[in-house]
C-alpha cells in the first residue's frame, strides 16, 4: 500500500476538515457534559443520589435505603473520570491534523474514553454485603458516551473517505478498496447503533432506572 499525494483539494479534503471540526467539538463537549449528573444511584426504580463528573473527583457519600439503621457509604475520588478527561484531551489533540494515523489515534482515544466511562460508573457499585442500589449512567454520562461513540463513527467514516479517495488515484487499488469497504461497513453499523442509542436517551430523558 503506497500513499499518494495530490495537490487538488478533492472531496476527501473537504470531508476531512469537517470530520476534524466535529471530532474537536465532540471531544471538547465531554468536559461540558461532566458538569451534568454523570452517575445516578438507583434503588428499586428510585434515584437515591446523583453526582456530576466533577463531583465524583472528590469524596462522595451514598445513603443506603431500606436499611435499619440508615447506612451511609463513603467513596473516595473516582479517578476513572480523570481517565475520561485524558482520553477526551487526546482525541481533541488528534483533531489538529488529518490523516488515517490520526484517525486511528482519535478512534483509540474514544474507545479508551468509553472504557473509562464504564469503569467510572461501576466505581459506585455497592459493597457485597449491602446490595440495595445500582449505579447507572445519568444524562451527563449518557451524553459523554454518545460523544465518544460519535467520534468513533466519524473516525471510521474519515478512514473510509480517505481510502476511497486513494483507491481512485492509486495504481494498486486492492488494499485501499479493502480498507474502504471495511471502514465503511463498520461506520454504517456503528452509526445506526449511535442513532438508536440517541433516540433511546431522548425518549427516556437519560433515565435508566
Amino acid at each position: 500500500m503506497q500513499w499518494t499525494r495530490g495537490s487538488a483539494r478533492d472531496n476527501w479534503a473537504r470531508f476531512g476538515l469537517a470530520a476534524r471540526i466535529f471530532k474537536a467539538l465532540a471531544n471538547a463537549s465531554v468536559f461540558l457534559f461532566l458538569l451534568l449528573p454523570l452517575v445516578a444511584i438507583s434503588s428499586c426504580g428510585t434515584t437515591v443520589a446523583k453526582f456530576t463528573g466533577y463531583e465524583v473527583l472528590q469524596e462522595t457519600a451514598v445513603p443506603s435505603p431500606y436499611t435499619e439503621p440508615l447506612i451511609t457509604i463513603t467513596y473516595g475520588p473516582d479517578w476513572w473520570v480523570l481517565g475520561v478527561m485524558i482520553f477526551a484531551a487526546a482525541g481533541l489533540g488528534s483533531a489538529w491534523r488529518g490523516g488515517i494515523p490520526r484517525s486511528l489515534i482519535g478512534g483509540a482515544a474514544a474507545i479508551g474514553g468509553l472504557i473509562a466511562l464504564q469503569a467510572a460508573i461501576g466505581f459506585f457499585n455497592p459493597p457485597s454485603d449491602i446490595q440495595t442500589w445500582s449505579p447507572v449512567p445519568a444524562n451527563g454520562g449518557a451524553a459523554v458516551g454518545l460523544a465518544f461513540a460519535s467520534v468513533i463513527v466519524v473516525e471510521l467514516a474519515s478512514i473510509a473517505a480517505r481510502s476511497w479517495s486513494e483507491a481512485r488515484r492509486a495504481k494498486d487499488k486492492g488494499d485501499w478498496t479493502a480498507v474502504g469497504c471495511l471502514a465503511t461497513s463498520l461506520a454504517i453499523l456503528l452509526g445506526l447503533g449511535v442513532v438508536a442509542f440517541a433516540v433511546l436517551v431522548i425518549a427516556t430523558g437519560g433515565c435508566h432506572c
